[in-house]
């Protein structure tokens, strides 16, 4: 727990974490400039913005987790932990605990900034109440995939927005093996199953082959968890900094 909240704390700098809400924050806006230039359509418009607009908040999740290793690396202090008498696997445990808490930190001011929109254009709680299953799964998800990435990689955050950008936006869309990687359809899918005003907004081909179901997307976001968890302990194992 210790080192977990230190390396928390190392990357949650007061700016790096006012600009990253900021950005978490974009789905909010655009959902409060759309609802107020289409109030009829508020209710169904929440939907539509968590699917099509929250890849915002993967970057910021992007930006932060692949610091969590980075920065004790630059900082020449990774040496120093591994000094502490531990295993690499509760180092690895520990480094994707801390990406996991940093992303839930982003995930749960998001989606207050959502719920203060909704708000705004005179929605009530419950349309967003939901919303907040998509932030959590994703940033858990994505984490679990960029404090890897941030500690195997020069270039992380470069690699992780090809990863969102091509990877995910691009051509998820059209192959559907690849949809099936996506960590942002599959938390859509926890979200779409527990959302009734998802189908009614007609959001299903934003899910491409994903299909609605939150057991299924809960078992997929552990697999990458798990998955991260073991490529870190490899990785620390074969690329000792000492």
């Amino acid at each position: 727990m210790t080192l977990t909240l230190h390396l928390y704390r190392r990357v949650m700098r007061r700016g790096r974490l006012i600009a990253l809400l900021a950005l978490s924050s974009v789905p909010a806006l655009t959902y409060w400039l759309a609802g107020i230039s289409d109030p009829d359509e508020a209710a169904s418009l929440y939907p539509a913005m968590i699917a099509g607009v929250g890849y915002t908040f993967a970057i910021a999740v992007l930006i932060i987790t692949v610091a969590i290793l980075r920065d004790e690396r630059d900082s020449g202090t990774l040496p120093y932990i591994y000094m502490r008498p531990m295993s690499r696997s509760f180092m690895a445990l520990s480094s994707i605990a801390a990406g996991v808490l940093a992303a839930l930190t982003l995930a749960v001011g998001g989606w207050l900034m959502s719920v203060v929109a909704t708000l705004a254009v005179g929605q009530p709680f419950s349309t967003a109440a939901a919303g907040i299953v998509q932030f959590v799964a994703a940033g858990v998800g994505y984490a679990a995939v960029f404090v890897p990435l941030g500690y195997l990689v020069p270039r992380a955050v470069l690699v992780g927005l090809g990863y969102i950008v091509i990877v995910e936006s691009i051509l998820g869309a059209v192959v559907t093996g690849i949809a099936q990687l996506s960590i942002w359809r599959i938390a859509l899918s926890i979200y779409a199953d527990i959302e009734p005003a998802w189908a009614s907004a007609g959001m299903d081909e934003m899910l491409g082959s994903v299909t609605p179901g939150a057991g299924g997307g809960v078992l997929k976001i552990a697999a990458i968890l798990i998955t991260g968890f073991i490529v870190l302990t490899w990785a620390l194992r074969r690329r000792d900094a000492l």
